[in-house]
């Protein structure tokens, strides 16, 4: 019998619990918005990207944020010439040129994915420091449709590409206020399309990211 209390002592003491004993802590949750300022290569043309996350800011230092980002439809990709060899490869890649309007010459590239972000930032309660961060984007796609409508809700896509996408970047951030802050990165992205129809090199580019941090940065 006194072995049942010493027994029920032990399990207690051994007990131990991942977030409660670890030396992780949490210090803020934030959202970042950069509307219109993330600016990149496609297709040999400029492509302003809309980027938004939201995440978690861990012992001031990393961050692990979800984000998700698309362009407006201003790309333009030309059809090529029935009967080329690029036109097979259309449609041998799946983009349906049957749906496509005899006279029209191009077709606007839609361009969105979402991921992870994770990141580090070097001393970020000073006003200003460095940080990097690796984007990984799994979720949405590369797409191509005739039409140009008011939000894309009367769109005609004629092709659909999943993409997988890789963005490391490195950047400053400066803390306007406790609740404010504002990021200046530079990265490189790479994106997984079908070179039969949009080669890597025509969409891998440099981006430059201007963005606005909303959170409790007013660290102890």
């Amino acid at each position: 019998m006194l072995l049942i209390p010493l027994l029920l002592l032990s399990q207690e003491e051994e007990s131990t619990y991942l977030l409660r004993d670890s030396k992780v802590t949490l210090s803020s949750f934030y959202a970042q918005i950069a509307p219109s300022t993330s600016f990149s290569k496609l297709n040999d043309q400029n492509a302003t990207v809309v980027d938004v996350s939201g995440g978690l800011i861990l012992n001031n230092r990393f961050t692990v944020a979800f984000f998700f980002s698309g362009s407006p439809k201003i790309n333009k990709l030309a059809i090529p010439e029935f009967g080329s060899e690029d036109y097979w490869d259309w449609i041998e890649a799946g983009v349906e040129l049957e749906d496509v309007a005899s006279d029209a010459e191009f077709l606007f590239v839609k361009f969105r994915h979402g991921g992870f972000n994770f990141g580090y930032q070097h001393y970020s309660g000073k006003p200003v420091f460095w940080k990097t961060n690796l984007g990984i984007g799994f979720l949405g796609g590369l797409d191509l449709t005739e039409d140009k409508t008011f939000f894309g809700l009367f769109d005609n896509p004629v092709y659909k590409r999943k993409i997988f996408t890789l963005e490391p970047s490195v950047g400053v951030g400066i803390n306007m206020l406790k609740w404010w802050r504002i990021n200046a990165d530079i990265g490189y992205r790479w994106i997984s399309t079908d070179p039969r129809v949009i080669k890597n090199a025509d969409a891998d580019s440099f981006t430059f990211k201007l963005s606005f941090g909303f959170g409790n940065f007013s660290y102890k």
